[in-house]
């Protein structure tokens, strides 16, 4: 088989039949039966059903296509290596909740700019689960909360540091972040993320134990509940998000404690070059 026939046959998967096919890609009808023909020929198997009008691809087609795709992207990553400018292939890429409105889609829509030829997916998810994505090949790399040490067997690549601060509901007397933490029901973070275990380290740190009033899962979620009165939280101040005018803020710790975010991948990550002109993006967005 050879990388025209499978793209033939990606070209079929993707508009549904020969004719469209051949007209996205420049071929003849004849051109892209005798294709699939060789393909089928070489795996000793039928890959389209022709006792249909228009004749659509089998099980065993569909599955192939899927292969085709990425054998498709892989090849274009390996030209993409002769060039200097444009980078292509796919690109898969995690990211935390709490970085996908504001900061991945603007480095997204820079790097599409910088490179249309790269395919990238997202998936969103707890920075441990995504961390475990990367490293078990699911992922190319993810935006996560820059944890205590770097997970085993993946590289850390620093985007930026958000401060952290005290929110308190409007009208909130106090120029203390301790007293209003300990005046107050507080609002959790989810723990089970890594930007919620680290609000709970740097708590007991100071010794500032606060009774839960609720455990919420969503930093949006958290700026409502906190503007309604429910309670104060402690939160990142994110790059291109911006908290409620109206609520009280003050600075989390002398220094101010932050919160890191970096991009994680696999170490020695043959897509090296794509994840790198994306971590460029990411510091160029955060940096705004």
């Amino acid at each position: 088989m050879n990388l025209r026939q499978l793209r033939t046959l990606v070209a079929i998967g993707e508009n549904g039949s020969f004719t469209a096919a051949g007209q996205a890609i420049g071929l003849s009808h004849s051109a892209v039966s005798l294709h699939v023909k060789a393909l089928e020929q070489e795996l000793g198997v039928s890959l389209a059903d022709r006792s249909h009008r228009p004749p659509r691809l089998t099980a065993a087609g569909t599955a192939l296509v899927e292969q085709a795709r990425r054998m498709a992207a892989l090849v274009d990553e390996i030209h993409a290596l002769g060039s200097d400018a444009a980078l292509a292939g796919a690109l898969a890429v995690g990211v935390v909740p709490t970085a996908m409105i504001h900061l991945l889609p603007p480095a997204l829509a820079r790097l599409r700019d910088a490179h249309p030829k790269l395919m990238i997916q997202v998936r969103t998810g707890l920075s441990s689960e995504l961390a475990q994505a990367v490293r078990g090949g699911e992922l190319d790399a993810a935006v996560v909360t820059q944890p205590e040490m770097p997970p085993e067997g993946l590289a850390l690549h620093h985007i930026a540091d958000e401060p952290l601060v005290v929110i308190a509901p409007p009208g909130t007397q106090g120029t203390d972040d301790t007293a209003l933490i300990a005046a107050h029901p507080f609002i959790w973070f989810n723990r089970k993320t890594w930007a919620g275990q680290h609000i709970e380290r740097l708590l007991a740190a100071r010794g500032l134990r606060p009774g839960k009033a609720m455990e919420v899962d969503s930093l949006e979620a958290i700026e409502a509940m906190v503007a309604h009165g429910l309670g104060v939280s402690v939160v990142p101040l994110r790059p291109g998000a911006a908290l409620p005018a109206d609520l009280v803020q003050l600075p989390f710790g002398v220094p101010q404690a932050r919160r890191g975010l970096s991009l994680v991948e696999r170490d020695g990550n043959p897509k090296a070059r794509l994840t790198s002109a994306l971590h460029q993006q990411l510091v160029a967005v955060a940096g705004r």
